[in-house]
């Protein structure tokens, strides 16, 4: 079942995310999306700013999966894949896509786009709202990330003509999600996984953990392989990927 989009523009937000927020918690239905042409308060994961310059595509979307709260997580490998697929005529062989744990597309090596998940609960405990904010740097990147225009060459990149070949990915993934679950899923995602059976750093909240990266879990846990064999589950912080 195709999503119904309802797509808001604004020519600048401090942040798609709160509006979309503030819309879901209005009633807004599934498939309502918030985008900006520029944020001036764009944020990523932990409230890392996200710098917003025109250019770029900058949208928050409001799905309602009512499931779990454990399994609201894969919705960020979803929404990668989803990503990944709408990037791939615009990126040639000579580039290297990856997509690095949990929630970010990279390029060569370089960040390209970020997504941001955030969610509310219904009174019986299910992810009522589940807010999906994505930043993808098109024409605009910073200068240690990608820009998905300069490794297009002579594809010329339009803003909303991409915008609306993303959501037609959202859709497709989404659904396939709901319909078969999480395992070709993850399957499809550890495919492109970056660093995959490298050495990363996984930065928690109380300590620093080395180790190999092996796999991701069935909840999308990165499952870290330590110098003694042990195997880690690791639900949240930062990575950092060695060289």
């Amino acid at each position: 079942m195709t999503i119904a989009w309802k797509i808001e523009v604004f020519d600048t937000l401090p942040t798609t995310q709160d509006l979309a927020i503030a819309r879901a918690e209005g009633g807004a239905p599934e498939g309502t999306v918030i985008q900006a042409m520029s944020q001036s308060g764009g944020r990523g994961r932990h409230g890392n700013p996200w710098i917003s310059p025109l250019g770029n595509l900058y949208m928050s979307l409001i799905l309602k999966p009512m499931c779990r709260p454990d399994l609201a997580g894969q919705i960020s490998f979803v929404i990668a894949l989803a990503l990944s697929a709408a990037m791939d005529p615009y990126v040639p062989e000579t580039h290297k896509k990856t997509l690095k744990w949990p929630n970010d597309v990279l390029i060569d090596g370089r960040k390209c786009a970020g997504i941001l998940l955030e969610s509310s609960l219904s009174p019986d405990g299910l992810v009522e709202n589940l807010i999906v904010g994505m930043g993808v740097n098109i024409h605009a990147a910073p200068p240690d990330c990608a820009g998905l225009q300069h490794v297009a060459g002579e594809k010329r990149l339009a803003v909303h003509r991409f915008r609306d070949e993303v959501l037609a990915q959202v859709s497709d993934f989404y659904e396939g999600w709901k319909v078969r679950g999480f395992a070709p899923v993850r399957s499809d995602w550890l495919k492109q996984a970056h660093a995959l059976n490298h050495k990363i750093s996984a930065r928690l909240p109380d300590r620093t953990e080395k180790g190999i990266f092996r796999d991701i879990g069935p909840d999308g846990a990165l499952m870290l392989e330590t110098a003694g064999g042990k195997s880690i589950a690791v639900r949240a912080g930062e990575v950092y990927f060695s060289a």
